[in-house]
């Protein structure tokens, strides 16, 4: 038997499943973490956030009616109902300016050509970067909601649970927007992406709108806009589970919305839809991406 024949009965080992599958993921997401903390709109966003939330808290304890201070457990539920508000503004705003130029730009760059170079499959790049991204922005929604559940301890001297309820559900919120921004990022630049970005933001935002004016004034047309407002951009949905599960309701109901309109009450498709909606654009933005004809 000649060499070249002992060669080729000799077994070659395979490379374990974690290797070939799962370890460039979490590769890819550390890398992506690091370079995501390095930038100076995590930190800002980061203080930002929590500085607004803290200043919210300040606000609300200060507030008087008839000149008498409002009763703590209204104080806090003030705090909590807004200081959610505005994570979820933050978060979006954040996920945008993370995720915006996440492959166009480091293809402009070269960064991102080099690794595509290597044995490693798209897709685990774009879902790198994903888990990447969302475990920054997990972060990010902890230290907010830490801040919220502090201005309502000062006002009520306990924990506030529906701060983290609905925090939980609320960490889909800055998903949505990560999930978005991955797939745009694939073909267009990055200002397009933030711009887009920002009229799905006021999509979802006016499906509430659309829903208060179209019942106030009875028009049946502006309900249903409303309706398809909410299923291109489900915000609406999730932010009406953030507001039932912040358990704020029982102490102010008028949080609920203006007199006369009835907040739809939340439903477990809504949160399947949303689930299928993030991960439904996460797989759109992989076939996208492994489809891409990228030049060295």
């Amino acid at each position: 038997m000649s060499s070249i024949e002992n060669v080729s009965t000799i077994a070659i080992p395979r490379a374990s499943f974690w290797a070939c599958w799962i370890s460039p993921v979490f590769v890819i997401a550390y890398l992506t973490v690091k370079e995501a903390t390095r930038r100076w709109a995590f930190i800002g966003g980061l203080l930002l956030g929590a500085g607004m939330m803290a200043l919210l808290a300040y606000v609300f304890a200060n507030v008087r009616r008839h000149g008498e201070f409002l009763p703590a457990e209204v104080q806090a539920s003030l705090v909590v109902h807004f200081g959610l508000v505005m994570t979820r503004f933050f978060s979006a705003v954040m996920a945008t300016a993370l995720a915006c130029g996440a492959i166009s730009t480091e293809l402009e760059r070269g960064t991102l050509t080099l690794v595509v170079a290597k044995p490693i499959r798209r897709w685990q790049i774009v879902v790198g970067k994903w888990l990447g991204f969302a475990f920054v922005l997990t972060l990010n929604q902890l230290i907010w909601l830490s801040v919220i559940e502090w201005g309502a301890w000062n006002r009520l001297g306990d924990w506030h649970w529906g701060v983290w309820k609905a925090g939980a559900l609320g960490l889909l919120y800055p998903m949505l927007f990560l999930s978005l921004n991955l797939l745009l990022s694939v073909h267009l630049p990055w200002i397009f992406v933030a711009l887009i970005s920002l009229v799905f933001m006021g999509i979802g935002w006016s499906e509430t709108a659309m829903r208060n004016i179209g019942t106030l004034a009875n028009l049946p047309r502006l309900l249903t806009l409303s309706q398809i407002a909410g299923y291109l951009m489900p915000t609406g949905k999730l932010a009406r589970w953030m507001v039932v599960e912040s358990e704020v309701l029982d102490i102010v109901p008028k949080l609920s919305g203006p007199p006369g309109v009835e907040m739809p009450i939340p439903t477990f498709a809504d949160l399947l839809y949303i689930i299928v909606y993030i991960f439904g654009l996460l797989l759109l933005a992989c076939w996208l991406f492994g489809r891409k004809e990228i030049t060295s």
